[in-house]
């Protein structure tokens, strides 16, 4: 069992999980400067650095918080069961809009973003990617109408994307190749406001994967469809700071129990859990 599965109780029944030797040596990387407050840990775990994860909070079923206030969701899940395994830290989960989380790991308010971040090339030479992705992200397009199969589809429409986000850079790729092919409304994310959008026909169209429309369906009775064809094909992954010796350090620890998550079937139970399948090749 994980040296501090006492911090959270929510992991039993997943199984155990073996401890990787790479992190097994006893060793403490100073990160963000924060202090360790309240720790529960055993006493191997006294100087215990913490290290800031920034996530998103209405973001389902990856981000949320349950009915009594408290986070949840697969990303909450994931990072605490990577805490579990990794006795020389302990996470720390702050919330940020999903464009600000960004410049917060640049400015070391953060030491890891964990929001379902994709690969592209621009971000690739600012961030530092975990080693391995963690989620399978294709996106489909996502109405209520289910009249899209791919972004030609989109002609004349106005499609919903998160600032900041993977998909807004797909669609403004898609323009630049043919202009006024569609119109682009930037917004921040809210399933239930984005609802509404669609229904007063503020917006026609999203992109999105098909577990998260599925989930959405399901908890908030929306009737949305999803097309076939994916229109991009991607992973998620976590992004650290570049050029920072503790980063890599936290990066190479961090990518290792995924790698380990991935050979055990943690990964694979969590996402089945949280996210209706697996979704983690």
């Amino acid at each position: 069992m994980s040296k501090k599965a006492s911090k959270w109780n929510w992991k039993k029944g997943l199984g155990s999980v073996a401890i990787l030797a790479l992190i097994g040596g006893g060793l403490y990387y100073g990160l963000s400067g924060n202090s360790a407050e309240g720790d529960n840990s055993v006493s191997n775990d006294a100087d215990a650095k913490t290290v800031v994860v920034g996530t998103g909070s209405n973001f389902r079923p990856f981000v949320y918080q349950d009915k009594d206030g408290n986070d949840t969701g697969y990303e909450i899940a994931l990072i605490k069961a990577i805490d579990d395994e990794l006795p020389q830290y302990k996470f720390k989960i702050d919330h940020y809009e999903f464009s600000n989380l960004f410049p917060a790991l640049k400015n070391n308010k953060i030491d890891i973003i964990a929001n379902q971040i994709e690969s592209n090339d621009e971000r690739r030479s600012e961030y530092d990617f975990s080693e391995v992705g963690y989620t399978n992200y294709d996106l489909h397009i996502q109405s209520l109408t289910g009249n899209y199969d791919s972004l030609d589809d989109l002609k004349g429409k106005k499609v919903y994307a998160i600032a900041g986000g993977n998909a807004p850079a797909l669609l403004e790729a898609y323009l630049e190749k043919h202009p006024g092919a569609f119109e682009i409304v930037y917004g921040s994310w809210s399933d239930q406001v984005l609802l509404e959008n669609f229904k007063n026909g503020t917006v026609d169209a999203t992109l999105a994967t098909k577990y998260t429309v599925k989930y959405t369906n399901e908890k908030l009775g929306s009737d949305y469809k999803v097309s076939d064809a994916a229109v991009n094909k991607s992973s998620t992954y976590y992004l650290f700071r570049k050029d920072d010796k503790d980063e890599d350090k936290l990066n190479k620890a961090v990518s290792g129990v995924l790698k380990e998550f991935k050979k055990d079937g943690t990964l694979k139970k969590l996402s089945e859990k949280y996210l209706g399948g697996d979704y983690t090749e």
